[in-house]
């Protein structure tokens, strides 16, 4: 069958506009109004929990070397310098720890409950940015993604199967098909920081010479 070639339109200023790539993302994977009110309306679902869900990441995050290391080179930043943790030794209470935690409950916060505007779309930049800055290898920020996706669609799920007030007229699966496309949105962003055809041709030339 054919298919109609919609435009992309400018291509080269998906990679210098954080609003035209953002809604060009949107219409290709078919992100609509109705998907972010279905995110603000889990809300109730996931806020309660979100302390709990933050820790079982960093747990995660802790339980490797490969990702804890990233936290433990940029302990002199926030904690104490006079404690001399080992990487073994480096805990998820530390000041730094505590700050990480707050910042990814806030973001959260706002994925639940703010208007998806350019403030947002900021957000989602400054997520790949702040990590490509101090060198978290994209790996990483993909199976943490990968599993902070995972751990949401089982809360929603878990909701949905429970007894709670209403949990039988929740829409877990409209509910986890918006979280998933929003989050692809999100690496999507994240992933640009560490590779765009800028950044492709830079290396193409760094590895001639």
């Amino acid at each position: 069958a054919v298919v109609s070639t919609q435009s992309t339109g400018d291509e080269a200023r998906l990679y210098t506009d954080l609003e035209y790539r953002y809604k060009y993302l949107c219409d290709f994977i078919g992100i609509t109004e109705d998907d972010i009110k279905l995110i603000h309306g889990a809300a109730p679902v996931l806020g309660p929990g979100a302390d709990e869900m933050i820790e079982v990441v960093y747990s995660r995050l802790f339980a490797f070397s490969s990702t804890k290391k990233a936290f433990f080179k940029e302990r002199s930043k926030h904690d104490d310098p006079s404690d001399n943790y080992t990487l073994e030794s480096y805990h998820l209470e530390t000041p730094q720890m505590g700050m990480r935690k707050a910042s990814i409950k806030k973001f959260l916060g706002m994925m639940l409950t703010q208007p998806y505007d350019i403030e947002m779309i900021k957000e989602l930049d400054r997520l790949g940015r702040v990590h490509a800055a101090v060198h978290v290898d994209m790996i990483h920020m993909q199976a943490c993604q990968a599993f902070v996706q995972d751990a949401t669609i089982g809360a929603l799920f878990a909701y949905k199967n429970s007894d709670a007030e209403g949990a039988a007229e929740f829409d877990a699966v409209g509910t986890a098909r918006a979280f998933c496309k929003v989050m692809a949105v999100q690496g999507q962003f994240i992933t640009s920081w560490y590779e765009d055809p800028n950044t492709r041709a830079a290396n193409q030339e760094s590895s001639k010479a």
